[in-house]
């Protein structure tokens, strides 16, 4: 049953909306400028834990409106201007997705730390995975005067690609290098083998393309990515996560892949035209669960913290220049380093010394090797 339903912001707080004869589309004020919308079973809806707001109160009146069409809602302003619109709420075999408008003058911002290069998220693919060196928050800042927090603890694809290809390695024996790496067991020489892996795509139309590039491994070494020949992709270090992501114009027609990566890697890409829309997907789930807020970064962060937890301030030595190496190997290395910062006048605020300070007492021991470390509270004062 489709039922038209308006969210008064003078006296109503909460509004549920069938849509199906399983899930219904509950909307809710969590605060004067932000809205609360879960689509889920009622039994779901009231066993799932609230492990992100802090803040669970629902409010009579509001600075925002919200309207409910059946699977889609929009929310608008206090000025009565649409400010955004869900296009659809999908709850399927336990895979939530919201997808919402997104036109091309809009520029989307957030997502956490990645190193593909994107301040500007729209249109783009991305994996939301915790790995070394990536940190994922799947909280959006829009242009158009909104943000959006997708509330969901596991697995979460950001512009999930409709089609994929599987790069195949070619046969013989690839380029061998030696490196030195850091390991479990301390540092160490290791070989690793190149390979040259290919694909074809065929592509039915002009236009911007996203790619999602997954190596198939926890980690990656390298991201390798050419079509046609020409470079797309190009990441190479110690810590990288398993994808990569990219935006770049394809014509019509087939098109040759091709990636340069370690041997055990089992590459894929997935890809896709670039949309008017963005679309949040977690593939284990009981709801469709998100905020929207409304107003300013300004307006919009202050909310987020309040429903969320505030955020405290840094103290003021750790806004400065920290020096991170891979690590540092003793205390008289650590201090000599201190030293010619100050002898050359270059501003420092912190030193971190990272792992492998243990040595003797093995992996992750949490205590100082006195060989190389001494005296751990003298070398900090």
């Amino acid at each position: 049953m489709n039922r038209r339903v308006f969210l008064s912001v003078i006296w109503l707080c909460v509004i549920t909306a069938p849509t199906t004869a399983q899930e219904k589309l509950i909307v809710s004020y969590v605060a004067k400028n932000a809205v609360r919308v879960r689509y889920a079973t009622s039994q779901a809806i009231s066993s799932l834990p609230d492990w992100l707001y802090v803040k669970h109160d629902e409010l009579k009146t509001a600075d925002v409106s919200a309207e409910v069409e059946g699977n889609r809602l929009t929310i608008k302003d206090q000025t009565g201007n649409v400010v955004f619109n869900a296009i659809t709420h999908q709850l399927q075999a336990g895979e939530a997705t919201l997808t919402f408008s997104s036109p091309k003058d809009e520029y989307l911002y957030g997502l956490g730390q990645f190193q593909d290069g994107y301040s500007n998220v729209r249109g783009l693919s991305r994996r939301l995975t915790q790995v070394n060196t990536q940190i994922s928050i799947p909280m959006l800042l829009s242009s158009k005067g909104y943000g959006v927090l997708w509330n969901n603890y596991g697995l979460t694809e950001f512009n999930p690609c409709e089609k994929s290809v599987k790069l195949l390695k070619r046969t013989g024996i690839g380029e061998r290098e030696v490196v030195n790496v850091t390991s479990t067991e301390g540092g160490k020489r290791e070989v690793r083998e190149r390979h040259i892996f290919d694909a074809t795509v065929d592509i039915l139309e002009d236009g911007d393309y996203s790619l999602l590039l997954d190596v198939g491994q926890k980690m990656a070494r390298r991201h390798n990515l050419c079509i046609d020949g020409q470079p797309v992709i190009e990441m190479q270090n110690l810590w990288l996560p398993p994808t990569a992501s990219r935006i770049v114009y394809l014509a019509k027609g087939r098109h040759q892949l091709s990636a340069e990566l370690t041997k055990d890697d089992q590459p894929v890409l997935y890809y896709q035209k670039v949309k008017d829309e963005t679309t949040f997907r977690s593939p284990a789930a009981e709801a469709v669960d998100y905020t929207i807020f409304i107003g300013t970064p300004d307006e919009i962060i202050a909310t987020y913290r309040e429903l969320t937890g505030e955020c405290p301030q840094m103290p003021d030595w750790a806004l400065g220049y920290i020096h991170c190496r891979e690590r540092f190997h003793s205390s008289e290395e650590i201090l000599q380093t201190a030293n010619h910062f100050r002898s050359e006048q270059l501003p420092v605020s912190v030193i971190v010394q990272d792992w492998q300070y243990w040595g003797k007492y093995g992996w992750n021991s949490m205590q100082f090797d006195e060989d190389n470390y001494p005296d751990p509270n003298a070398l900090t004062d």
